[in-house]
């Protein structure tokens, strides 16, 4: 007789950092044996994603979450609807063993489903502050992961909820990580290196900061600047200077040998550059935002890990004046990788991955 392989199913999206931080748990339950399944919407950023890594993908109807006033609520009613329906489909059919949320609105319909066909759910946020999905899937599940301890106080110390970090991919914590060809090449050894970050999106404003500045950076950087697909522009040019659409299997290693990175404060990044103790300038997100990144940038900065742009609208002349004080500032730069490296005291994975083999 054939054992069947146990199912787990992961669902989440709407942004690169509701799924990301979910591969260190899935290939911890792959090498146990587990099958994975990934629900998401239809059309999101998750899709292109989670096939990338060759896990079956199922999209649904998703309805986005507002906590303001808009028309767009009373149609997206009835998406989310249609979404948790499907998805109660879906579950009855696989029967998992438990399913797992990364957060984003499109988590809410199957976490909901779960509940009702009395599936074990599982939720983690992470950032600071809980975003409204995670509250809702907060009264939902088994199990609540956050990131940080002062996460409590957004959702409420119980044993329900397990403070487990933020999951990052295992080759950010090597150490002898080697740069792949072409940056090996390009990487002067003369210079310091500066690495651009804005998310997976890309950040048209530290772009538009960055590039002001080129002229003078170059002279005293190596820079590798990570503009975003929909943003790059090949037009700007410098000595040393490499701007390119996205990052990702090389940045590891470029960001363990960086000297310093200028980011935003998504929650996946902060943790990348703790990881690979990377001292940073960090500009939070904060037009149309809810705050999370001011609060993640914050965290770090409170620790001597980053430096906080805090500013609403920074200018050039002050960004490139802080890099280069920090370029001369070599003790500073220490001090701040230390802070690094004692950030992380735990792999969040196995955390929760102890949890869910222990509970499913």
């Amino acid at each position: 007789m054939i054992k069947m392989k146990k199912t787990v199913v992961f669902t989440g999206g709407g942004t690169g950092g509701h799924v990301y931080p979910a591969l260190p748990i899935i290939e911890k339950l792959q090498s146990r044996g587990y099958k994975v399944l990934w629900i998401g919407s239809k059309q999101g950023i998750e899709k292109r994603i989670v096939e990338s890594w060759g896990i079956e993908y199922r999209g649904i109807s998703t309805g986005k979450l507002r906590r303001y006033f808009s028309f767009q609520n009373f149609t997206d009613i009835f998406r989310i609807i249609a979404g948790t329906i499907q998805s109660f489909i879906l579950l009855r059919k696989i029967r998992p063993e438990l399913v797992f949320s990364k957060g984003g609105f499109i988590s809410v319909p199957p976490i909901a489903a779960a509940k009702v066909l009395r599936i074990p759910g599982y939720t983690h946020d992470s950032d600071v502050i809980p975003g409204l999905a995670t509250k809702i899937n907060t009264k939902l599940v088994q199990k609540t992961f956050l990131a940080y301890e002062e996460s409590l106080a957004y959702i409420g110390e119980s044993s329900k909820t397990v403070v487990s970090g933020n999951p990052v991919r295992k080759d950010f914590f090597s150490h002898d990580l080697e740069i792949p060809s072409p940056w090996s090449q390009r990487i002067s050894k003369e210079k310091p290196l500066l690495i651009i970050l804005g998310g997976s999106s890309g950040a048209r404003q530290i772009n538009n900061l960055i590039q002001e500045s080129l002229s003078d950076l170059c002279t005293r950087f190596t820079i590798i600047h990570q503009m975003g697909e929909e943003l790059f522009d090949s037009s700007f040019t410098g000595e040393d200077y490499y701007p390119v659409p996205y990052l990702n299997e090389e940045l590891p290693a470029l960001l363990r040998r960086a000297d310093l990175a200028v980011a935003r404060s998504g929650a996946g990044t902060l943790w990348e550059l703790a990881v690979t103790e990377t001292p940073s300038i960090l500009i939070p997100l904060r037009a149309g935002s809810r705050g999370d990144q001011i609060l993640n940038a914050e965290m770090l900065g409170k620790r001597g890990m980053a430096i906080v742009m805090e500013e609403e609208e920074p200018d050039a002349a002050g960004l490139k004046q802080l890099i280069l004080s920090l370029d001369e500032n070599r003790e500073k730069l220490n001090h701040m990788k230390e802070n690094c490296r004692n950030f992380v005291k735990q792999r969040a994975e196995d955390v929760i991955v102890s949890y869910l083999i222990k509970e499913s």
